[in-house]
């Protein structure tokens, strides 16, 4: 993910938009789960010597969390969330979600079509007139299923000139308004399969349009208050003070985030050390949940307490097929195989931060990576703890 908010994986678009817990490793294992020790400490070591370059003082890092049954059997924290004043990770940390953001803004979506207020079917026009020029054959499922024809934002230029690129303040409506800016779509709704943020941007539109109340407000209300996420939100206003906020950072050395910082007018010290990056554009709706590993926790955990219901967890896993053949998207999420198991997953990537969350439903496995580096590659971290445990028969 980048700097702008494209889900990519290279560095141009990454930069574009163990410090331990003060606590033993034997009082951080006797807390991992209250209802027993679900991986042996060998297992527990191996898993920590993935993280082990980032468990010091003075390094950025991650939490990892696995979910088993509802409970969280492994959570740790791996390097600092603030590095000016060595504040280190826990599962308390508030992450950026970047794309796993995405899964929240689809939520939304599901409780007003579960609440006859909206329907998949609906021409987008009918919520946003701007985009009436694209016909009716433009559906809010399009914007669900990535397959919309939209233009995306950061592939036309902004008006003021400046790039679409965090340190460069800009809204959600001034990513749609720039996108609706074009008078033809880039393909027919539903022919072909193209990730673009600003559907989900579109989607945060559809949910005020539709309540009456800003998006946060609506989440608030619907989906982190029953779930008593009570460190979730959405960053519709970066001027907000966010509770145990992980500061992003990059290393200061690495010619990719030279090159890319000063492609766009910003330039830094050279040396060693780290590169603080901060989320300054308010954007939302592809990105902008802020949340906790514990947060975390009790929406996995909705998926099978079905304290939103039953009719919401499966419209949230539906799968569409449109006339391409990418059909494993569900809602801000996707289907894959991984060791022969179903898997519903996603990833995410911002200035500040790289993010990954899997779930195995028929195990009741879960794995949540979080990171406060741009380059940190949250998923690959999680897959290495995912081989793991197949390797040891814990999936």
């Amino acid at each position: 993910m980048s700097l702008n908010g494209s889900r990519l994986s290279t560095i141009s678009t990454v930069l574009l938009c163990v410090f331990l817990a003060p606590i033993s490793i034997a009082q951080a294992r006797s807390a991992l789960s209250p209802a027993g020790q679900w991986l042996e400490n060998t297992r527990q070591d191996a898993i920590d010597r993935i993280f082990e370059p980032y468990a010091q003082r003075g390094s950025p890092g991650y939490v990892l969390g696995l979910i088993k049954e509802g409970q969280l059997v492994f959570a740790k924290g791996y390097g600092e969330a603030n590095l000016d004043d060595h504040i280190p990770i826990t599962s308390d940390t508030a992450f950026h979600l970047a794309s796993v953001s995405k899964q929240f803004t689809a939520a939304a979506i599901a409780l007003l079509i579960l609440d006859g207020k909206l329907s998949l079917d609906d021409p987008v026009s009918k919520y946003i007139p701007e985009s009436a020029k694209y016909g009716d054959s433009l559906r809010v499922k399009h914007l669900v299923y990535m397959t919309s024809g939209l233009h995306e934002y950061t592939d036309l230029p902004r008006k003021s000139g400046e790039p679409w690129m965090t340190f460069y303040y800009f809204t959600r409506d001034e990513a749609i308004s720039t996108a609706l800016a074009p008078a033809t779509l880039e393909f027919a709704p539903g022919t072909q399969w193209a990730y673009r943020n600003i559907n989900y941007m579109l989607l945060t539109r559809i949910v005020e349009k539709v309540s009456g109340e800003p998006f946060s407000t609506f989440m608030r209300q619907r989906i982190f208050g029953p779930l008593h996420m009570e460190n979730s939100d959405i960053n519709d206003d970066t001027t907000l003070v966010v509770p145990n906020r992980a500061t992003g950072y990059a290393p200061r050395s690495d010619p990719r985030l030279i090159k890319e910082l000063a492609a766009v007018g910003v330039q830094i010290r050279p040396g060693d050390g780290w590169v603080r990056l901060v989320r300054v554009s308010p954007h939302f709706g592809g990105s902008g949940v802020f949340t906790t590993l514990n947060d975390l926790l009790k929406w996995d955990n909705n998926w099978y307490s079905q304290t939103l219901g039953k009719r919401f967890t499966d419209l949230m896993n539906q799968r569409t097929k449109f006339q391409h053949d990418k059909d494993n998207d569900a809602f801000g999420l996707v289907w894959r195989t991984l060791y022969d198991r179903q898997m519903l997953d996603y990833s995410g990537g911002d200035t500040d931060t790289s993010t990954y969350m899997a779930r195995f439903p028929a195990s009741h496995l879960t794995i949540i990576c979080l990171s406060n580096m741009p380059l940190g590659d949250a998923e690959g971290k999680a897959h290495e703890v995912l081989d793991l445990l197949h390797a040891w028969g814990k999936l």
